[in-house]
């Protein structure tokens, strides 16, 4: 069952892979929305860790339901503002999708679940993810890439104009998508078998 949580990471890698080596199959706008997907992964990954200490702490559902309401508004103001920036609406979406899972989380487990040996898990994976997320990014714009699909008439239509790195060479975000979601995809299962086999 572990695995099965890893089917969304690996889809989502083997679709930056798609966009990065395929680009005239999926269009210029798909580029743009792989950088500002790896931006969003940004605030998922910050907020990961605080929502894991609320979601298994001892308090009441409610107090925890209103604990993960005010901390998910204040990441909605932020994501709002790169949302606006970027005209890409959807990431308010994907985050609120994201708050919604972890509200369902709080609702649906049972009082009888180990909260110590789920909140080892969720901690564990947090800190993977920042690490991997961190090394995915420092790969991307440190080593040389080749950039596939990603022409520069591609770039230009997908409407950068900055001069961040992953904006005048968005290829680099692509790689970082696919190197994080395939590494985390597959370390976060391995994390859990082994705690909840350290904690049996």
């Amino acid at each position: 069952m572990a695995w099965l949580s890893a089917i969304p990471d690996l889809l989502t890698a083997a679709g930056f892979l798609l966009i990065w080596m395929r680009t005239d199959l999926t269009g210029a706008q798909w580029v743009a929305n792989g950088v500002a997907t790896m931006l969003l992964e940004f605030f998922v990954v910050h907020a990961s860790g605080f929502f894991a200490v609320i979601l298994y702490s001892g308090v009441s559902r409610a107090k925890r339901s209103l604990y993960l309401a005010g901390l998910a508004s204040l990441y909605l103001l932020m994501i709002a503002g790169y949302a606006f920036g970027m005209r890409a609406w959807w990431m308010l979406g994907a985050f609120f999708w994201l708050t919604l899972g972890r509200g369902i989380a709080i609702w649906t487990s049972s009082p009888r679940d180990d909260r110590e040996q789920l909140q080892w898990v969720a901690m564990s994976s947090w800190a993977a993810s920042v690490a991997c997320y961190l090394g995915a990014v420092g790969a991307s714009v440190t080593m040389e890439w080749p950039a596939h699909g990603v022409t520069p008439e591609v770039i230009q239509a997908a409407g950068f104009s900055g001069g961040g790195e992953w904006e005048t060479q968005p290829y680099r975000a692509l790689v970082a998508g696919a190197l994080y979601f395939s590494i985390i995809g597959v370390l976060r299962p391995l994390i859990r078998m082994a705690l909840v086999r350290r904690k049996a």
